[in-house]
């Protein structure tokens, strides 16, 4: 399908989410890039006899290499021509242009043309009906309480110093260089079973699960005290050990239901998704696939489930992306940029989050739910 563009040097094409663009650059384009670089060499190069910026043009191109001139020149046409048609067009493409040289006579035009995708164009009507199953209500469990619990008196202990060797339970400051780490020494970690037996003043190999080895100096062994449950409680500045379960009780189910919160936005998104058929630009959708697979090296026979999981997600940012533009859902930048200074996060998740978040509750709100 062939679209009409206001410069008549830019023909577009597009056929659903694949759009190829023909650009011709005309002659006093070409002459003007040609002057600019060669402006650009009289002033890098230096030629004996001529001061700079003063050699006639057959010297420099004789110094520079001619071809790697041409070249040079036929680059910064195409790169400059494509982004002023993307401007005019207002197209953001979402995979790398495959772009491809169609004639250029030196000196007199450049032809060329630049394949590439862009998003799929949908609107979102606001009486679909769709289905979204609830997540189950939060909750935590009481062995979960117990295991933050269990940290927080590990941050509140003492260490003892230990001139004997380390025992099971016992912290092991190594330095390596100008860095100290910590370490735990117990049997039920890889690299916690290489620290029971070291001492103090000692130097000890450690290996990980991959066989790498380093040696590193044993600086300190110390017994950790343990505070009693009320010591902890004060230490964290509660009256008593129930008040301080009560709270990370309640902090734990804080997370819990704003985890089952998310869920349930993704649902919404992909059940909306799914409705409207969205599709995903197969060029997008393979250049994605293959940079999540350069996580799996070792794994390759994971590639359907990843190309599974990376076309729902792709499927759902299209979507966000899509209702952000047509409700007006995007984050105020000075919002974004209070809460990522008092979280310290950066600009871009927060950006992220909140969008995902609002585009969801959009949904949620707006769009009828089958039982």
């Amino acid at each position: 399908m062939a679209n009409s563009v206001p410069n008549e040097n830019i023909q577009l094409k597009r056929e659903g989410t694949l759009v190829s663009l023909e650009i011709r650059v005309p002659k006093e384009a070409v002459l003007q890039k040609e002057e600019e670089i060669l402006r650009a060499l009289a002033r890098e190069l230096q030629v004996p006899g001529f001061r700079p910026g003063k050699a006639p043009k057959h010297l420099l191109l004789r110094r520079y290499g001619e071809e790697a001139f041409w070249e040079e020149v036929r680059e910064h046409l195409i790169q400059d021509w494509l982004d002023k048609a993307l401007k005019e067009l207002a197209l953001r493409p979402v995979t790398t242009p495959r772009v491809k040289t169609l004639e250029f006579v030196k000196g007199e035009s450049l032809s060329f043309q630049a394949e590439f995708e862009v998003l799929p164009e949908f609107s979102v009507p606001e009486d679909l009906k769709i289905s979204v199953e609830e997540p189950p209500p939060a909750e935590v469990r009481e062995e979960e309480v117990d295991a933050v619990l269990v940290e927080l008196r590990r941050e509140a202990a003492t260490l003892e110093p230990k001139t004997t060797p380390a025992e099971e339970g016992d912290v092991v400051h190594i330095r390596r260089g100008d860095h100290i780490w910590e370490g735990i020494a117990t049997g039920e970690r890889h690299i916690g079973r290489q620290l029971l037996g070291v001492k103090a003043g000692t130097r000890v190999v450690l290996a990980d699960e991959e066989g790498r080895a380093e040696e590193f100096e044993v600086v300190g062994v110390y017994k950790l005290i343990l505070p009693s449950p009320e010591e902890t409680a004060r230490h964290y500045g509660k009256e008593t050990w129930e008040e301080l379960q009560n709270e990370v009780r309640a902090e734990l189910l804080a997370r819990a239901e704003a985890k089952r919160r998310d869920e349930l936005r993704r649902r919404a998104l992909d059940a909306l998704a799914e409705a409207l058929n969205i599709p995903v630009p197969p060029g997008l959708l393979a250049e994605t696939v293959e940079e999540e697979m350069k996580k799996f090296p070792k794994n390759p026979e994971v590639r359907a489930e990843v190309e599974k999981a990376v076309e729902r997600r792709l499927r759902r940012e299209i979507l966000i992306h899509r209702l952000a533009e047509e409700k007006g859902l995007h984050p105020d930048p000075e919002e974004v940029r209070r809460i990522a200074s008092q979280e310290g996060e950066d600009e871009e998740s927060v950006h992220n989050r909140l969008l995902f978040e609002r585009t969801a509750d959009w949904v949620l709100e707006h769009l009828r739910r089958s039982e």
